[in-house]
Protein backbone atom coordinates (compact mmCIF):
# COMPACT_ATOMS: atom_id res chain seq x y z
CA UNK A 1 0.00 0.00 0.00
CA UNK A 2 1.15 3.57 -0.89
CA UNK A 3 0.11 6.75 0.59
CA UNK A 4 0.99 10.24 -0.16
CA UNK A 5 0.28 11.47 3.43
CA UNK A 6 2.66 13.05 5.56
CA UNK A 7 3.30 12.48 8.52
CA UNK A 8 3.83 14.79 12.36
CA UNK A 9 7.23 14.19 13.82
CA UNK A 10 5.59 12.04 16.80
CA UNK A 11 3.62 9.86 14.69
CA UNK A 12 7.14 9.51 11.90
CA UNK A 13 8.81 8.38 15.44
CA UNK A 14 6.33 6.14 15.93
CA UNK A 15 6.42 4.41 12.57
CA UNK A 16 10.41 5.07 12.63
CA UNK A 17 9.99 2.13 16.02
CA UNK A 18 7.70 -0.32 13.73
CA UNK A 19 10.04 0.13 10.60
CA UNK A 20 13.05 -1.29 13.00
CA UNK A 21 11.64 -3.54 14.99
CA UNK A 22 10.44 -5.26 11.59
CA UNK A 23 7.95 -7.44 12.45
CA UNK A 24 4.49 -7.13 13.92
CA UNK A 25 5.22 -5.17 17.58
CA UNK A 26 2.85 -4.38 20.55
CA UNK A 27 1.95 -0.95 21.95
CA UNK A 28 3.65 -2.01 24.63
CA UNK A 29 7.05 -3.16 22.35
CA UNK A 30 6.56 0.14 20.62
CA UNK A 31 6.33 2.14 24.30
CA UNK A 32 9.87 0.31 25.57
CA UNK A 33 11.53 1.61 22.30
CA UNK A 34 10.04 4.81 22.52
CA UNK A 35 10.70 5.21 26.37
CA UNK A 36 13.87 7.83 26.17
CA UNK A 37 10.60 10.68 24.78
CA UNK A 38 9.08 10.28 27.73
CA UNK A 39 5.76 9.98 26.37
CA UNK A 40 2.53 8.59 28.31
CA UNK A 41 1.32 5.24 26.79
CA UNK A 42 -1.63 6.76 26.36
CA UNK A 43 -0.08 9.25 24.29
CA UNK A 44 1.75 6.19 22.28
CA UNK A 45 -2.12 4.53 21.85
CA UNK A 46 -3.17 7.98 20.39
CA UNK A 47 -0.50 7.94 17.66
CA UNK A 48 -0.84 4.19 17.32
CA UNK A 49 -4.44 4.81 16.58
CA UNK A 50 -3.95 7.45 13.97
CA UNK A 51 -1.39 5.61 12.21
CA UNK A 52 -4.13 2.81 11.77
CA UNK A 53 -7.17 5.44 10.28
CA UNK A 54 -4.22 6.85 7.78
CA UNK A 55 -3.90 2.97 6.47
CA UNK A 56 0.01 3.30 7.95
CA UNK A 57 -0.48 0.65 9.96
CA UNK A 58 -2.84 -2.33 9.98
CA UNK A 59 -4.30 -3.69 13.72
CA UNK A 60 -5.13 -7.19 14.95
CA UNK A 61 -6.23 -8.50 18.12
CA UNK A 62 -3.11 -10.69 19.68
CA UNK A 63 -4.67 -12.34 23.28
CA UNK A 64 -5.69 -8.91 25.21
CA UNK A 65 -3.25 -6.53 23.21
CA UNK A 66 -3.22 -5.34 19.89
CA UNK A 67 -0.40 -5.94 17.46
CA UNK A 68 0.62 -3.60 14.62
CA UNK A 69 2.12 -4.59 11.60
CA UNK A 70 3.34 -1.65 8.97
CA UNK A 71 1.06 -1.23 5.71
CA UNK A 72 3.94 1.08 3.66
CA UNK A 73 7.50 0.52 3.71
CA UNK A 74 9.73 2.92 5.05
CA UNK A 75 11.74 2.97 1.72
CA UNK A 76 8.64 3.38 -0.17
CA UNK A 77 7.62 6.67 2.61
CA UNK A 78 11.22 8.01 2.21
CA UNK A 79 10.60 7.57 -1.36
CA UNK A 80 7.09 10.27 -1.35
CA UNK A 81 8.36 12.48 0.93
CA UNK A 82 11.42 13.24 -1.02
CA UNK A 83 9.65 13.60 -3.98
CA UNK A 84 6.92 15.77 -1.96
CA UNK A 85 10.19 17.78 -0.40
CA UNK A 86 12.12 18.52 -3.89
CA UNK A 87 8.74 19.28 -5.51
CA UNK A 88 7.52 21.75 -2.11
CA UNK A 89 10.67 23.72 -1.75
CA UNK A 90 12.92 23.21 -5.29
CA UNK A 91 10.25 23.53 -7.82
CA UNK A 92 11.51 19.86 -8.34
CA UNK A 93 14.95 20.50 -9.32
CA UNK A 94 17.57 18.36 -7.54
CA UNK A 95 19.74 20.48 -9.51
CA UNK A 96 18.49 23.34 -6.95
CA UNK A 97 18.56 21.01 -3.90
CA UNK A 98 22.24 19.90 -4.64
CA UNK A 99 23.39 23.53 -5.14
CA UNK A 100 21.55 24.66 -2.26
CA UNK A 101 23.19 21.83 -0.32
CA UNK A 102 26.49 22.80 -1.72
CA UNK A 103 26.42 26.39 -1.27
CA UNK A 104 25.83 25.66 2.34
CA UNK A 105 28.84 24.15 2.53
CA UNK A 106 26.82 21.14 3.59
CA UNK A 107 28.26 19.07 1.06
CA UNK A 108 31.83 17.45 1.45
CA UNK A 109 34.57 16.23 -1.43
CA UNK A 110 33.19 12.92 -0.08
CA UNK A 111 29.62 13.79 -0.93
CA UNK A 112 30.52 14.98 -4.44
CA UNK A 113 32.62 11.84 -4.79
CA UNK A 114 29.51 9.96 -3.65
CA UNK A 115 26.75 11.50 -5.91
CA UNK A 116 29.24 11.25 -8.99
CA UNK A 117 29.72 7.88 -8.78
CA UNK A 118 25.97 7.01 -7.94
CA UNK A 119 24.93 9.65 -10.94
CA UNK A 120 27.56 7.34 -13.47
CA UNK A 121 26.03 3.81 -11.76
CA UNK A 122 22.71 5.65 -13.12
CA UNK A 123 23.88 6.05 -16.80
CA UNK A 124 24.41 2.53 -17.72
CA UNK A 125 20.82 1.45 -15.94
CA UNK A 126 18.54 4.11 -18.34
Amino acid sequence: MKTSKRLPDAELIVMQAVWQAGKTVTSAEIQQVLQSYHWKPTSVLTFLARLTEKGFLSCAKQGKMNAYTACITEQDYQHGESIQFIQRLYHGSVKDLVASLADAGAMTQDDFAELRAFLDGQKGEG
